[in-house]
């Protein structure tokens, strides 16, 4: 059974901590625009069949859901109608080490917005494939959803604006809805299904 997580008051508080510099369409993270642990990545559960009902245009996040099977959802949301701008987002999907991802589809993608595989480093050839979704996203939601071995972790690398995400994750884990990251990337192990 599914449980929903709605994202209302939440998203209402991150509209406080996505600050406009002059009007541009340039987010500004804090006083810090590189937070500091943008590069170790750490572990987390994330609840199966949870799913987060997202209020279109009214805070900026990277969603992210699993449901019984092996199948993940990811989607990007900005704070657009508060802040007449849109969200330059840039996540990277990798699968758990041996692992595949597949059946991966764009979902509500506009002309521009891209989801495509992303190549191994050349020191490691045998690596699992990441995928890259890069999305302008507005007061819409851009996703993807993919296929992996049931209970499959994910790692999740994602900037806005080319800026480290850190406090604009969001998933639910131990029942209970997470609303930013104390890493990014962000690894992802699904509850028992």
């Amino acid at each position: 059974m599914r449980r929903a997580f709605a994202l209302g008051l939440p998203l209402a508080f991150l509209a406080v901590a996505c600050t406009y510099d002059n009007g541009d369409a340039h987010h500004v993270l804090y006083d810090n625009p590189v937070p500091a642990n943008c590069s170790t990545p750490t572990a987390s559960t994330i609840d199966t069949d949870a799913q987060i009902i997202i209020d279109k245009g009214r805070g900026a996040g990277v969603f992210i859901e699993y449901a019984s099977g092996g199948h993940y959802h990811l989607r990007t949301a900005c704070d657009t109608m508060r802040s007449n701008s849109t969200c330059q987002w840039d996540i990277i999907i990798t699968p758990q080490e041996s692992k595949t991802i597949s059946n991966v589809l764009a979902e509500d993608l506009e002309s521009g917005d891209t989801i495509h595989p992303y190549p191994a480093p050349a020191n490691q050839p045998d690596a699992s494939i990441s995928y890259q979704l890069t999305a302008e996203t507005g007061a819409d939601l851009d996703g993807v959803t993919f296929d992996i071995e049931p209970g499959s972790a994910i790692t999740v690398d994602a900037f806005l604006d080319n800026t480290c995400a850190l406090p604009f994750f969001f998933w639910v884990g131990d029942g209970a809805l997470h609303s930013g990251s104390p890493s990014n990337p962000l690894t992802l192990t699904p509850t028992l299904e």
